[in-house]
């Protein structure tokens, strides 16, 4: 049985399936300065490529049983931020071959499945402002080829807070015919959850964007790089729009300034939110900005994986 259908029998059976955590802001922690208003860690898939593979390494190690790739930030759009718009091939094969390197050292190539992750289209951090449909369709066909060429075994769409482009990252992913997992990121607004981030919102909602979710594709969707207070009231809302599995992974706290680590959230209380949201249906656990190989050790090692008996 190949990887994918081996997750998603347990997904079917309802187990609990335990993700990675942050890997940029792991790389920040780890000395590296990274700059979230440019390309985030992408860079760091060049300059400290070993680095990078050991935060796959200690995940693993860890526990997760799914690694994703330090794309995030490696569209041709995102990285032109950076002056980096000619090495996009590059940056993606790299992190492509980072991941799947990790998994080969820790022998857990039939058992780690590794997800190519792309993220919301520029201006990432503005749902308020509605991009090019076009536009995102182009930047995404190219970064989602290239990692379904280099051997990812599914896509999942991160920190998505708009439906144009995540429309048009879903067309993209089709292309591939890999599994899609959709990541919302969600903030609450006078009492109503909307799709945002940091205090804005363009008024759409979790509704909105799965009924644009219509893939055969799309096999999971997530809370995420939303606050962990948050998560659960949204996973609550999710739920009532679809049947297929939903997951939550949170950001741990936040940046204390350009170019510096993260706050982190404690491991223990981590694992409280995630009992939380397992409560709430969740199937599939991890962790985003904040979070660490700690955090997931913490989570693999409790007994939430038999939550669901």
């Amino acid at each position: 049985m190949d990887l994918i259908s081996s997750l998603q029998d347990k997904l079917d059976e309802k187990k609990i399936v335990i993700m990675d955590g942050g890997t940029g802001a792991e790389v920040s922690s780890r000395g590296v300065t990274i700059y979230p208003q440019l390309s985030w860690s992408a860079n760091a898939n060049i300059t400290h490529p070993q680095l990078v593979q050991d935060i796959h390494q200690d995940y693993i190690l860890a526990g997760s049983e799914i690694i994703i790739t330090n794309t995030f930030s490696t569209s041709r759009a995102t990285l032109a931020k950076d002056g980096l718009s000619e090495e996009t091939a590059a940056i993606n094969k790299q992190s492509v071959k980072l991941a799947m390197d990790a998994r080969k050292n820790c022998k857990a190539e039939e058992t780690v499945v590794i997800a190519g992750s792309i993220s919301a289209f520029e201006p990432k951090a503005h749902p308020e402002i509605t991009p090019s449909y076009e536009e995102a369709l182009e930047d995404y066909r190219e970064q989602v080829q290239i990692l379904a060429e280099e051997g990812v075994d599914l896509i999942v769409l991160e920190m998505f807070s708009r439906t144009t482009d995540l429309k048009a990252a879903i067309a993209a992913a089709e292309e591939t015919d890999l599994p899609i997992w959709v990541g919302l990121s969600c903030e609450s607004h006078d009492g109503q959850i909307y799709l945002g981030l940091v205090g804005r919102h363009g008024g759409e909602t979790i509704s909105d964007a799965v009924a644009v979710s219509f893939s055969p594709n799309v096999k999971a969707f997530f809370i995420m790089h939303s606050p962990p207070e948050v998560t659960a009231e949204a996973l609550q809302e999710l739920k009532g729009y679809t049947a297929l599995p939903i997951g939550a992974y949170a950001h741990g706290g936040g940046i204390r300034g350009e170019g510096q680590s993260l706050t982190d959230a404690d491991p223990q209380k981590y694992l409280e939110y995630a009992r939380e949201w397992v409560e709430c249906g969740a199937t599939i656990i991890g962790g985003c900005c904040g979070t660490t190989p700690e955090h997931i050790k913490v989570l693999t090692t409790s007994n939430i994986r038999h939550a669901n008996g």
